[in-house]
């Protein structure tokens, strides 16, 4: 066998195994670009890509939403303190008469207190601004308020 001869018998098997080679990498390329219904690789980016459109648009619309949700939230009733009593002592163990303080978040809300009497029921507001009224506070309004106040903060 000449050099010549060994030298086409090589080239042969390198062009041989490049073939191989080439074809399976078609083989792959076709298997990745076709799918399962047919639709081409690209046609898969371009709804991901839409897909992802889509999620953004979403994600800044919920992002304005929540943030519109927190500036609400912040002005409702955050707290609230309840306190029962009887106004009349000795007349029984009973606790008809309450304190109730409804509260947000900076402190602005109001007092809302009964006096439950035999035949009557007296019912009192008071507002609060930043956890401070402009009428003086009974001891159990007082007491309502700060329990508002704790409330808060659980």
């Amino acid at each position: 066998m000449s050099a010549f001869f060994q030298l086409a018998i090589a080239a042969g098997a390198i062009l041989g195994i490049l073939l191989l080679w080439n074809i399976l990498l078609e083989w792959r390329l076709r298997r990745l670009t076709k799918g399962h219904s047919g639709e081409s690789l690209e046609s898969h980016l371009a709804t991901i890509a839409r897909d992802y459109q889509d999620l953004e648009a979403f994600k800044a619309m919920m992002q304005k939403e929540i943030t519109s949700l927190d500036t609400r939230l912040k002005t409702s009733v955050r707290g609230t303190g309840i306190v029962r009593f009887n106004p009349f002592a000795g007349s029984g163990d009973s606790k008809p008469s309450f304190a109730l303080a409804l509260i947000s978040e900076k402190g602005d809300g109001l007092i809302v207190s009964t006096l439950h009497a035999r035949n009557t029921v007296s019912i009192f507001s008071k507002n609060v601004a930043g956890f401070k009224t402009e009428q003086e506070l009974s001891d159990e309004e007082a007491q309502a308020l700060e329990k508002a106040r704790k409330s808060l903060h659980t």
